[in-house]
């Protein structure tokens, strides 16, 4: 809609620019009848129009253009079955006609050269001299979604529009399945429509009146009343959400005050000021107040103040700031629209500033970090303040812009030596309500370390590698005041490849890439208990370390062509071994368990992964090489498959509800399973189907007691339907047969609208939801949820 006025503007400049266009008349209509023409395309600042017939009356002055006018002037183009121009009273009419049948034809017709705005109507009357004009039945179409319809429309001198008893939908069926009526409708150019007496219809049924609605116009970012929404819930009952205002006056900062009325949780208001200066600084501000009703007649009151900051001081140092506060403990609870929000118990604050010098590779890095646990009510203060050095890898002898020469010229040995360097300086300290157990913690540390690198006969690699680490302390805990550390190493090892040139199918080659490694490791470490910073205490040496280290790495990589010859590498599988000798270890365990770490990636949809470790020693401690013990083991698989991407819905059959794609997110690792990853994670809406399937077994033995873990999870996604979308996720433990966690979610297209209902029927989450909205409207529709399920 807001493109329109410029529509009717451009008209008003098509009538002011008429007067060079009777001597074209005039010329046409001695040539005789133009040639209809699909378009027309005027040079800037002119205008053109043809016509089947051209007639001027000379007494009365008036020119008339009869039979598929086309009028266009710069990017406005005017469609009519006729147009009448008055030069004497200085008006324009145009207006359609009716064929011999009785149907109207013709209509008067004003579009953009792209063809997304449109306006029309059965009659339309405009005065150049006074500017204002009018039409009759008018309808317009905006940015090609927007459909209008209105008995009149009155633009005044000041290329203000006026409308009366409109309408206004996204749906072009004739009998629209919803409406905005409107009474009267100002619009000003650029900059926000006022409607007065505005009646949501679904059909014919009147479901919401307003007195009046304000709404901006222009394009892109800019302020403006915000889209309220209606919704429910089993904590909230009925809520009216997003009540508030957008305010941006310039392009570096915007606020946003907004409140949420609810039926028995009271009123929340979220205020958000947010700014963003490229280059320099980004961050936002926001404080939540609420006013919640306890349900005894009385209320409670509780604030939550959020902020985020970052700033770049110079190219070379950065400032950063978090914080969280409140004053509840069960804001987030009553308030969380997400479960990890609703889940968390601990509020975190940092500051941070780091500075760092890129040729010299050192950094320098201030913190202060503060966390409050909800539950406990313990303030924790970590790194109050932190302090960190970091100098890195740097040669010993000469400089680092000599490497590249050196590799060259072959230097001496020594020039191969390099060293790095770290210090941090870290106070902690706790505060409880009760004020006991209280740790304080004042640590200061450094880390030296020296490494070189040789490849004697060009083929053996040869890693020295030297490190101490110094750490003194003064708190309270009765621990070390002072820790020592010296270690020593040295490792040697090659690198051999085989490479099998194979054509078979689509195979063209396979490369084995075996790397056996072995190395010596010499570690000492000392205590110092009481003093101050470890002076003045007793210092205890620790039994010196010695263990031999050795693995052996294994990949094979394969290479593929198809049809067209074009070539694609990857890793098929890798298989990892090591284990250590400790000569120092008590008893007769000294061989350390084996560890084996094995991957398979045969396709892109199949990924195996499994890491295994045995010990060699029987439960009496007898050697045993050749029957290991399996101490533990961990496999993961996961099968993906989803329909071809040309296969893939159109924009209109997709929907995407803010859920995680799945292919964004498919690398399965130990660490992504468990309940606080939401099964939605695993729902893709943009493939016609898709199909993924995870599952992960453990085991575990310690002494005589062994445990196991077995679950499977699954995803589907499909659509019966190009109007439906049907998602299905599922996690079931294996070993104590059970469905833990499952969520069904199913899209419906319903033309200009669309609903979703999601229901998952066990777990934390329990619980269901249904929304629906209009599609190019998500703000105007309804929602409803009972439990504790998120995410619709």
């Amino acid at each position: 809609m807001s493109r329109i006025i410029p529509l009717i503007t451009g008209l008003s400049l098509v009538l002011l620019f008429w007067a060079p266009i009777p001597a074209v008349a005039q010329h046409s209509a001695q040539s005789g009848a133009v040639a209809r023409q699909p378009t027309v395309s005027p040079k800037p600042g002119k205008v053109v129009f043809q016509a089947d017939r051209v007639l001027e009356d000379a007494i009365s002055d008036v020119l008339t253009l009869e039979g598929n006018v086309v009028v266009g002037y710069s990017d406005v183009e005017i469609r009519a079955a006729r147009v009448v121009f008055n030069r004497r009273g200085r008006t324009l009419t145009a207006e359609a006609q009716v064929d011999s049948a009785g149907r109207q034809i013709g209509r008067p017709d004003f579009s953009s050269r792209g063809g997304k705005e449109r306006f029309s109507g059965s009659r339309m009357v405009y005065h150049l001299d006074s500017g204002r004009g009018r039409v009759w039945n008018g309808r317009a179409v905006s940015q090609s979604k927007y459909f209008i319809k209105g008995a009149h429309a009155i633009l005044d001198s000041t290329r203000h529009v006026h409308l009366k008893d409109i309408s206004l939908t996204t749906c072009e069926e004739d009998h629209e399945h919803y409406r905005f009526l409107v009474n009267r409708l100002k619009l000003v150019e650029n900059d926000k429509g006022v409607a007065r007496n505005v009646t949501f219809e679904l059909g014919p049924v009147p479901v919401a009146w307003f007195p009046f609605y304000v709404f901006p116009l222009r394009q892109g970012r800019h302020s403006g009343v915000l889209t309220p929404s209606i919704g429910s819930n089993s904590r909230d009952g009925i809520t009216v959400n997003n009540l508030g205002y957008y305010y941006a006056p310039s392009e570096y900062w915007d606020a946003t005050l907004r409140a949420n009325v609810r039926e028995t949780g009271g009123i929340l208001l979220h205020g958000l000021f947010s700014y963003n200066r490229r280059r320099r600084m980004t961050g936002r501000v926001g404080l939540q107040f609420e006013n919640f009703n306890t349900g005894t007649e009385t209320s409670s009151r509780s604030w939550r103040f959020d902020l985020n900051h970052r700033q770049r001081l110079s190219s070379s140092a950065n400032i950063r700031a978090t914080g969280n506060f409140t004053d509840s403990r069960s804001f987030d609870e009553r308030n969380a629209n997400d479960l990890y929000t609703f889940l968390n118990r601990q509020l975190r604050s940092s500051l941070s500033l780091d500075k760092n010098w890129r040729e010299a590779g050192r950094n320098v890095d201030l913190s202060m970090t503060y966390i409050r646990d909800l539950d406990s009510k313990e303030n924790s203060f970590q790194g109050f303040p932190r302090l960190t050095f970091r100098q890195g890898r740097r040669r010993i002898f000469g400089s680092d812009s000599d490497r590249a020469s050196s590799a060259r010229t072959g230097e001496p040995w020594y020039r191969a030596f390099y060293y790095s360097l770290s210090g941090d300086l870290n106070n902690r300290f706790s505060r409880t309500p009760d004020e006991t157990d209280e740790p304080e913690d004042l640590a200061i540390g450094g880390l030296l370390t020296v490494n070189s690198q040789h490849r004697p006969f060009g083929w053996i690699e040869l890693t020295p590698r030297f490190s101490t680490t110094q750490r003194v302390s003064r708190n309270n805990t009765n621990s070390a005041t002072r820790r020592e550390t010296y270690s020593g190493s040295v490792t040697t090892g090659t690198t051999l490849y085989g490479i099998f040139n194979v054509r078979a199918g689509r195979l063209r080659g396979i490369r084995h890439r075996f790397q056996p490694r072995v190395g010596f490791r010499y570690t000492q470490n000392a205590t110092v208990s009481g003093g101050t910073f470890g002076f003045g205490g007793t210092r205890t040496a620790g039994d010196a370390r010695r263990s031999a280290t050795v693995s052996l790495a294994n990949s094979f990589d394969v290479k593929t062509a198809d049809r067209d010859e074009v070539e694609r590498r990857f890793t098929l599988l890798t298989a990892n071994v090591n284990t250590a000798l400790d000569f120092d270890a008590p008893g007769r365990r000294r061989v350390q368990p084996v560890r084996t770490t094995l991957s398979v990636k045969p396709d892109r949809r199949i990924d195996l992964r499994v890491n295994m470790t045995h010990e060699l020693y029987d439960e009496n401690d007898a050697w045993k090489p050749f029957s290991p013990l399996l101490r533990n083991l961990s496999a993961t698989t996961s099968l993906r498959f989803a329909g071809s991407r040309k296969d893939k819905l159109s924009r209109d059959d997709r929907t995407d509800f803010g859920l995680d794609r799945f292919g964004e997110r498919s690398n399965l690792n130990p660490s992504d399973f468990g309940y606080e990853r939401n099964l939605d994670r695993d729902i893709d809406r943009t493939r016609p189907w898709r199909l993924s399937i995870g599952h992960q077994f453990k085991f575990r033995r310690t002494g005589a007691t062994t445990t196991r873990t077995s679950w499977i999870r699954s995803a589907l996604a499909f659509s019966p339907h190009r109007d439906w979308r049907v998602d299905y996720s599922i996690r079931m433990d294996l070993v104590n047969p059970d469905v833990t966690n499952q969520e069904i979610s199913i899209y419906k297209d319903l033309h200009c609208f669309e609903a979703q209902a999601r229901v998952i029927p066990n777990g934390f989450a329990r619980g269901a939801a249904f929304k629906i909205n209009i599609k190019e409207f998500p703000q105007f529709g309804f929602s409803t949820k009972r439990g504790n399920v998120y995410g619709i």
